[in-house]
């Protein structure tokens, strides 16, 4: 609304108790605010379309349509108009239901109007938002259709190349990266892009499945292979990926004999089925994908070196989130416009605010922990956009033991394990559980009092465990008599 020249914020209330509607008016414009009032929900949609408000002040209980229906046509027809339900503290359904028509907030009856003022500094910082979005999910044009793997950073764009290099051929592939990096999205686009997309696409997480399981879903098996087996036997996902790709994940937890079976299977392009005598012929391209390192499981004599080279005879490494981090923009608007009939509202965008926060973050879950980020965030904002407190606590926080850290906590945690186990087994020990908790305790404790620079407060906030209990096992550790 315009007033002399001057754009001023805009408030209707619908309110059937006119002392209510006069006070509303008082206070608003002593706030600076326009104000009209309308006694009825139908009056007040009438308003709504003649004078296109900023914010709606709504009570629930109204004469003829009540206030929450009238929430539903307010949202249905004009989405962009915030609302904000006036109501009793105790009334629970009330508060579910609106929440689930999207309203934004509540003002409790008997009315405070410091409670009203800062729901309304809420509600026009939201608007002042809007109109200043650095990421917009409403621009279809920002992230390709039908393309899944999202970014323009020059780390992206050589990955793109290589994936069009290597759908060109037939060709093994071993794609390497942290968990949650888009392996398994970069195997579909490899897939998708060569001679063989019109056949089938069959991932396996080798990770998954215990050892026996894995060798029967990748080989199948014969009826009475093993108890249990159909009598008709089973295929294997090598036959069921026949003319196409098989893309194996996380092949670093596959065991020495199913390796010497998987390594057999790639040189003769032949399986065997379990229980069976007879070998059968199959045309697949393998892509394999690892979040470990391969070559250092090679030097330790968990991984076969000749299977290693199979794979790594084209080798693809996908960078981390947190090296890329000028693709965040783009991803947050790819997951917007990917989850908005899923919630089933329109999310615009994320506040530039909320955006420097998801960019200093490390992101140790790659882009698999962005994208749930979003998709969280979104279901719990109140308005169209994503605003700094719709975030996860660690986002707003920026405190999360980051990516290499997390690297590095994996790489010791396995040393140290394989250092225990293997002195008890030489040493014919027994029921060494206990210690190894303990071990694993203590590298975890250091490890994050060094991200918060011997802060003990924040440390036990992020393991989850009081500062008391927190301190009790820093003195186990360190066999010290007293904390400071």
């Amino acid at each position: 609304m315009c007033l002399g020249g001057i754009e001023m914020k805009h408030v209707l209330v619908i309110d059937d108790d006119e002392k209510i509607c006069w006070a509303f008016e008082q206070f608003l414009e002593s706030e600076g605010y326009a104000s009209d009032v309308a006694n009825s929900a139908e009056e007040g949609l009438r308003r709504i379309a003649a004078d296109k408000p900023d914010v709606v002040l709504l009570d629930v209980n109204l004469p003829g349509m009540s206030g929450l229906e009238a929430l539903g046509e307010i949202k249905a027809h004009y989405p962009w108009v915030i609302v904000v339900i006036i109501t009793a503290y105790d009334d629970v359904e009330t508060t579910i239901e609106a929440m689930r028509l999207q309203a934004f907030d509540f003002v409790p009856k008997p009315i405070d109007l410091d409670v009203v003022k800062g729901v309304l500094e809420r509600a026009f910082r939201t608007q002042s938002v809007r109109s200043s979005l650095t990421v917009d999910a409403t621009d279809e044009s920002a992230v390709p259709s039908g393309h899944r793997l999202v970014g323009k950073s020059s780390q992206m764009r050589e990955i793109y190349k290589l994936i069009g290099i290597m759908a060109s051929n037939a060709m093994t592939v071993l794609i390497e990266g942290e968990t949650g990096s888009g392996k398994d999205l970069v195997a579909r686009a490899i897939h998708v892009g060569s001679e063989r997309k019109e056949k089938p696409f069959i991932p396996v997480d080798c990770g998954a499945l215990p050892d026996e399981l894995l060798e029967s879903e990748l080989f199948g098996y014969e009826a009475g292979a093993f108890t249990g087996a159909k009598t008709e036997g089973k295929p294997g996902r090598f036959e069921l990926a026949d003319g196409g790709t098989l893309f194996l994940d996380e092949v670093g937890n596959m065991t020495a004999t199913l390796q010497v079976k998987l390594l057999r299977a790639l040189q003769t392009q032949e399986i065997e089925r379990l229980g069976g005598t007879r070998r059968l012929k199959v045309d697949v391209r393998v892509i394999a994908a690892t979040n470990q390192e391969l070559g250092e499981m090679v030097r330790r004599g968990q991984f076969r070196e000749d299977l290693y080279y199979r794979f790594k005879r084209i080798a693809l490494h996908l960078p981390p989130l947190r090296e890329r981090q000028e693709d965040i923009p783009l991803l947050v608007t790819h997951f917007l416009q990917l989850i908005q009939e899923e919630l089933g509202k329109p999310i615009r965008g994320i506040s530039a605010e909320g955006l420097k926060l998801l960019q200093d973050y490390p992101w140790p879950g790659n882009v698999r922990e962005l994208e749930n980020c979003i998709r969280s965030a979104a279901t719990l904002s109140r308005s169209d956009v994503i605003l700094p407190d719709d975030l996860p606590p660690e986002i707003r926080s920026g405190h999360a033991v980051r990516a290499a850290d997390v690297s590095q906590l994996e790489s010791t945690l396995k040393s140290i394990l394989r250092d225990t186990i293997q002195e008890a087994v030489s040493e014919g020990k027994q029921g060494i559980y206990e210690d190894v908790v303990n071990q694993l305790d203590k590298v975890l404790i250091e490890l994050v009092i060094d991200e918060f620079s011997g802060n003990h407060s924040k440390t036990a906030e992020l393991l989850g465990m009081s500062r008391t209990t927190l301190l009790k096992k820093i003195k186990q550790s360190s066999g010290a008599d007293d904390i400071a």
